[in-house]
């Protein structure tokens, strides 16, 4: 009950995509252990790549979404079909390539970051030009976000922090262009 017809033509546009771009390539990519970086551009191209941040931000990639869906009809359930088609292709690192560094790397930038960041930043990555991940995990705190040891400090003049600290197993972490990093600036806790 909750699919209506953009979902469906959105289904039918999104599968045709993977069983072309993707299926006819993944096993060797698996093997390779490494997906072209043109991909994320070709998946923008397809007109779906954008999406996988939970919303359609036309400010920055405009309105063309598969299967000629309307940005005001993009939904959750659109999300959803999109890993469920990406995700037929049999290879969680694929998906999680994809999806990973972009959904959870982008956001803390679009919903807090300075207008210069977000104009830096939001559309190369919406358009696979560029590629983003999130640095959070420490050798000693794991995600603990309360228990994070990495700092940044603000220099003398009040224009620049410098970071210092570890991070580890930051997806998409090889091959991204940004990084959102999550850093202590104050006290404990």
């Amino acid at each position: 009950p909750y699919y209506n017809e953009s979902h469906r033509k959105f289904r039918s546009a999104i599968r045709e995509w993977v069983e072309a771009e993707i299926i006819p390539n993944v096993a060797e990519w698996d093997e390779n252990r490494s997906i072209p970086k043109d991909l994320f551009r070709k998946a923008f191209q397809a007109g779906w790549l954008p999406g996988v941040i939970g919303l359609w931000p036309t400010e920055y990639v405009g309105k063309n979404i598969t299967g000629g869906v309307k940005p005001e009809e993009y939904d959750a359930f659109h999300e959803l079909i999109m890993v469920d088609e990406i995700g037929r292709c049999g290879s969680g690192g694929l998906v999680w390539g994809l999806f990973g560094g972009l959904s959870i790397g982008l956001p803390p930038i679009m919903y807090f970051g300075s207008q210069y960041l977000k104009d830096k930043v939001c559309t190369p990555c919406l358009t696979g030009e560029k590629v983003i991940c999130l640095a959070i995990t420490e050798p000693y705190a794991g995600s603990d976000v309360a228990n994070l040891q990495t700092t940044a400090v603000k220099t003398a003049d009040g224009k620049h922090y410098i970071v210092n600290g570890e991070k580890k197993w930051i997806t998409n972490g090889v091959f991204a262009d940004f990084f959102t990093v999550t850093v202590r600036t104050g006290g404990p806790g």
